[in-house]
C-alpha cells in the first residue's frame, strides 16, 4: 500500500487520512481543513503528537494513523478517529476517537468506528482491535458495544474492549 490511503466514507461522514505535515498542524492545535468552531478538541493535539512521535521512530504505516471526521452535509471536520499504532506482532491495534462537543450525540463516532473496523480488518496484518475508554464515559462505551466490541478488562477508571476479526457484529 502506498502512502496515499484513500478516504473512507459511508455517505454521512468521510474519514480523511492525516499525513505527517497535517499531523504536525494538529499537534500545534490547528486543523488543516475547515472545521467546526470547537475542533480540534482537547485530545487532538496529544493524538497528533503520538503520530508525529511514531514517525520519529519509523513506526508509521499509512492507514494506521489519524483520520479527520468530515461531516459530508457541510464539509466541516467534526472530530478525529484512528489507530494509535500499526498492528503489533500479534495483529492487534488500538483505536481511538473523539468529537468536537458540538458534534456529539449525532452518531458520528459510531460511524467512524465502523469505517475503521471495516478498513482495518481488510488489512492482512490486523486481527484484533482494542478500544479503551474512561469507565464513566457512557457515550464511548455505547459506541464500542454498538460496534460489536466486548469488554475484556477494567482497571481503576478505565475499561478495555476488544473486537476480533471473526467476531464482527452486523449491528449498526
Amino acid at each position: 500500500m502506498g502512502s496515499d490511503v484513500a478516504a473512507l466514507s459511508d455517505g454521512v461522514i468521510e474519514l480523511v487520512p492525516v499525513d505527517p505535515a497535517q499531523a504536525q498542524e494538529l499537534a500545534l492545535g490547528r486543523c488543516p481543513l475547515p472545521a467546526v468552531a470547537d475542533y480540534p478538541h482537547a485530545d487532538t493535539a496529544a493524538t497528533a503528537r503520538m503520530l508525529r512521535d511514531s514517525l520519529g521512530i519509523d513506526n508509521w504505516v499509512p492507514g494506521f494513523g489519524i483520520y479527520l471526521i468530515v461531516r459530508l452535509a457541510d464539509g466541516l471536520v467534526v472530530g478525529d478517529a484512528g489507530f494509535h499504532t500499526p498492528p503489533d506482532l500479534r495483529g492487534s491495534a488500538e483505536i481511538g476517537y473523539g468529537l468536537a462537543p458540538s458534534a456529539r450525540g449525532c452518531g458520528f463516532a459510531g460511524r467512524a468506528v465502523r469505517l475503521l473496523v471495516a478498513w482495518g480488518f481488510a488489512q492482512p496484518s490486523l486481527s484484533t482491535i482494542i478500544g479503551e475508554t474512561a469507565a464513566d464515559n457512557a457515550a464511548s462505551i455505547r459506541v464500542l458495544e454498538a460496534c460489536g466490541f466486548t469488554r475484556i478488562a477494567a482497571s481503576g477508571d478505565r475499561e478495555r474492549y476488544r473486537l476480533q476479526g471473526g467476531e464482527r457484529s452486523s449491528r449498526g
